[in-house]
């Protein structure tokens, strides 16, 4: 059986590729089933995400020492232990978020130039 030329199954494409948009106007959305993106908040309390799950959250790689990564996995364990059946799985991402409400929730107490000073200046 002879192969299908594929640029005949799918028609003759264009030979110069279209002019990427201008600063004046907007680039395409991204896909028409995307919805639009979130308004920021213009409270201090965030809404949590539903059903989405971790892609309801924007990425961002941090590093850990050693002792806190281990300290968030057992405890991320140990809750995961004890909740009820049906919820959310605890990760230490779900920890770091918390840990980051926290901080932010002592925002105008945050003072130093160094990590320690920080750290010093919310009471740990």
């Amino acid at each position: 059986m002879a192969r299908a030329d594929l640029s005949a199954m799918l028609g003759r494409l264009e030979e110069t590729p279209a002019p990427p948009p201008t600063a004046t106007e907007p680039a395409p959305p991204v896909s028409p089933s995307a919805p639009p993106a979130p308004e920021p908040a213009s409270s201090p309390a965030k809404e949590q995400p539903t059903q989405a799950g971790y892609k309801a959250f924007e990425r961002k790689e941090t590093r850990l020492r050693g002792d806190q990564y281990s300290d968030l996995t057992e405890q991320a364990r140990r809750l995961n232990r004890v909740k009820r059946t049906g919820t959310p799985r605890i990760t230490e991402n779900t920890l770091i978020r918390v840990a980051i409400d926290l901080l932010l929730q002592q925002r105008e107490t945050l003072r130093g130039d160094t990590e320690d000073e920080i750290r010093k200046s919310v009471g740990l």
